[in-house]
């Protein structure tokens, strides 16, 4: 288990980078906010913890870690008559939350935390990217179609007539699997109530605050092509609270 172990948190690790950009694009964190930061992120005992809590629905959470969650499919299928479009043919549930630096560097803590190692100051680097986990869970889609997505899916955010493409994507199982451990446990199987597979993709994004209080079309293009989109307000998700 030590090298699945090792191999989940590098990718975490990975995915809550706030190193990856050419400019800053949001406002970076100050040296007093990256230290509250870690602080805070240092009272968790697991950066899942903290992923959990930035679904802004938790009551029990700081409110300052709280993420903007967008909902861009959900698991059943819509009626042949219906005009919704937030249901997935595929049994899948696709759902997206937004974050930004601080929030970032607080899972990063965490994970460092978890490790029992420590994160200092100095390995933050702080560029006001605008984060995102997409999570894509099976509840009726067989376990292959949803390894298919962390294979060639792709991530991108449409604002206005813009087209922006992600800084960074990151694989990350969560639970210390590799694709083929994952595979050759769900392999062939229908997800079943009680299992719910979930995988979880990591990106970045950057973009400024002004550009956030357009409406932004959020769209996860799968490997078929086929494009899962909504409508988001993420104004505000780069200011730091």
């Amino acid at each position: 288990m030590q090298a699945p172990m090792i191999r989940v948190f590098a990718i975490i690790s990975a995915a809550i980078s706030v190193v990856v950009s050419a400019w800053c694009a949001g406002p970076p964190l100050t040296p007093d906010q990256i230290q509250a930061a870690i602080r805070e992120g240092s009272k968790y005992k697991t950066v899942d913890k903290v992923f959990d809590c930035l679904n802004q629905t938790r009551a029990s959470c700081d409110s300052n870690l709280a993420g903007r969650r967008v909902k861009l499919e959900s698991s059943w299928a819509a009626p042949p008559h219906s005009r919704w479009k937030i249901f997935a043919s595929d049994g899948i549930s696709k759902d997206a939350t937004f974050f930004n630096d601080w929030q970032a560097v607080v899972a990063q803590a965490a994970a460092a935390n978890q490790q029992m190692r420590e994160l200092k100051p100095t390995d933050v680097d702080s560029k006001g990217l605008l984060h995102v986990f997409v999570e894509m869970q099976a509840r009726g889609g067989t376990v292959e179609e949803l390894v298919r997505y962390n294979e060639r899916s792709h991530l991108v955010l449409k604002i206005g007539d813009r087209v922006v493409q992600p800084a960074d994507k990151v694989k990350n199982f969560r639970y210390g699997q590799s694709t083929e451990e994952f595979l050759v446990q769900h392999s062939g199987r229908q997800a079943s109530a009680g299992g719910h597979p979930k995988i979880t993709l990591g990106y970045t994004f950057d973009v400024s605050p002004d550009d956030l209080k357009l409406p932004v079309e959020v769209i996860l293009i799968d490997g078929d092509g086929n494009r899962h989109q909504h409508e988001a307000d993420l104004a505000g998700v780069l200011d730091i609270k």
